[in-house]
């Protein structure tokens, strides 16, 4: 008897997740609330599907939890919530609840190494992948970054590798997936909305490393107590990246000097001021870049080429340019109060500052502290606007403009900046409010910033 399988959403991983179910010859239903029209203009493909007779969609519906006496397994998307109807069903119905890392996971040899954390994964993500591409070996960086994982499973082989960013979200649906390095960067306040506290998001990470065995590896930030503290949960082998401290098992900066010691020796890798990224955050997503490769057995001279060579992902302090004087960056991956921290840490100029999006319940007083000594203007707009001015006018500052949109803000912008100043769009916040990603947002503000330049 077929399986039949439940995909819950029809983004990208949903959609990638069906394709691949459906080339094994399983059947599937492929649901989203989203109208048929707004999933078909997203992903026209659907409608190739809709030829075989192993696929059926239920769309601009919550599908009800009846079907589930047909449904073997339910599959869903990072982005919908565990709480949902049909799936608060499907967990007391006993119906098998996973995501689509764990259908990847089951259905390749390839190994994985994940990185996950609040903040740099797709910098570390995108920077390790470049590292293994130039050593010569397979290499597929896949995952939260925007690429499903199971777009490559059917031809993936033994001896290249899946480098994964894998978000919370992710972790929360996996079962068996065991990746052979696993690496957390940091952690801090974030996605709270949806985890509901701090306990329950930091329990989530750590879901990457629970089925990890003595010979895997798992490599954390030394400077962060929290990471430790949830790393000495595993039973992997640990290796530390450091911005403070020289290390036994890792890579460290000291004086801005990279080294990393293998548990045999030092060995030296490179001056701090050669890397293609900027900055101490940057540095430290570099550490755990260099410890994961190292530890992988990828050559030094490779990882230093690369780290030489490599100058950051779009969306992240990227620098749009400079007209009239003016340095306008992109940083709408900024999605959370620690990010934007990061990012005006950055910048040395006089800050014009937008700000503001989908409401992740975070507390803004931490960010508002730095704004009142950092920022000459903030521009806030979004569902969180208001309470970004609540939080700025309790750390006394009050040069603050509410817009509607990011034309209206970029036009305040480009109008109170000054030769000498950045404008930076940092949000701290999700962009669900007004666009479907952070990608979407940059690219709207990078058009708006270059328009009658």
């Amino acid at each position: 008897m077929k399986k039949t399988t439940l995909v819950i959403g029809a983004a990208r991983s949903g959609v990638a997740v069906s394709e691949l179910l459906l080339s094994r010859g399983e059947s599937v239903v492929l649901t989203d609330t989203r109208s048929s029209r707004i999933v078909l203009e997203e992903s026209p493909q659907i409608s190739d599907y809709e030829k075989n007779p192993l696929f059926e969609t239920v769309f601009g519906i919550q599908v009800s939890p009846e079907i589930l006496s047909e449904i073997d397994e339910v599959v869903i998307s990072p982005g919908v919530p565990l709480t949902i109807p049909i799936v608060k069903a499907a967990y007391e119905q006993g119906v098998p609840v996973i995501g689509e890392v764990e259908i990847a996971y089951r259905l390749t040899k390839t190994p994985f190494i994940a990185i996950t954390g609040t903040n740099g994964k797709t910098t570390t993500t995108t920077l390790l992948g470049e590292i293994f591409k130039a050593s010569g070996r397979g290499t597929y960086v896949v995952g939260n970054i925007g690429d499903p994982i199971t777009n490559y499973v059917a031809n993936a082989k033994e001896d290249e590798v899946f480098i994964t960013e894998i978000s919370s979200f992710q972790l929360e649906t996996i079962d068996a997936f065991r990746p052979k390095t696993a690496v957390i960067l940091n952690l801090t306040p974030d996605h709270l909305d949806r985890h509901l506290s701090m306990e329950n998001y930091v329990g989530a990470k750590g879901r990457i490393f629970e089925n990890q065995k003595p010979e895997d590896l798992l490599v954390l930030n030394a400077d962060d107590p929290l990471v430790c503290e949830l790393g000495g949960k595993a039973i992997s082998r640990k290796a530390y990246f450091s911005y403070k401290q020289a290390l036994d098992y890792g890579a460290w900066c000291l004086d801005g000097e990279i080294f990393i010691n293998d548990g045999k020796q030092t060995i030296f890798v490179c001056l701090e001021s050669v890397l293609g990224i900027v900055g101490p955050h940057n540095t430290m997503n570099a550490l755990a870049a260099i410890t994961a490769a190292c530890f992988s057995g990828v050559a030094m001279d490779v990882i230093v080429s690369v780290l030489k060579s490599f100058k950051g992902v779009e969306h992240r302090l990227e620098w749009v340019g400079c007209f009239s004087g003016v340095t306008y960056i992109n940083d709408s991956k900024g999605t959370n109060t620690n990010a934007t921290i990061t990012a005006l840490n950055a910048v040395s100029q006089p800050i014009i500052l937008l700000a503001g999006g989908y409401d992740k319940k975070e507390d803004y007083s931490d960010l508002m502290a730095l704004v009142s000594k950092r920022v000459k203007r903030l521009i806030v707009l979004g569902v969180t606007a208001n309470d970004l001015i609540k939080a700025a006018n309790e750390k006394g500052f009050k040069n603050i403009t509410k817009v509607e949109n990011y034309e209206e803000a970029v036009a305040v912008a480009k109008a109170e900046a000054e030769p000498g100043e950045t404008v930076l769009l940092s949000p701290a916040c999700a962009s669900w409010d007004m666009y479907d990603n952070y990608e979407i947002r940059g690219r709207v503000f990078k058009e708006l910033v270059a328009k009658d330049q």
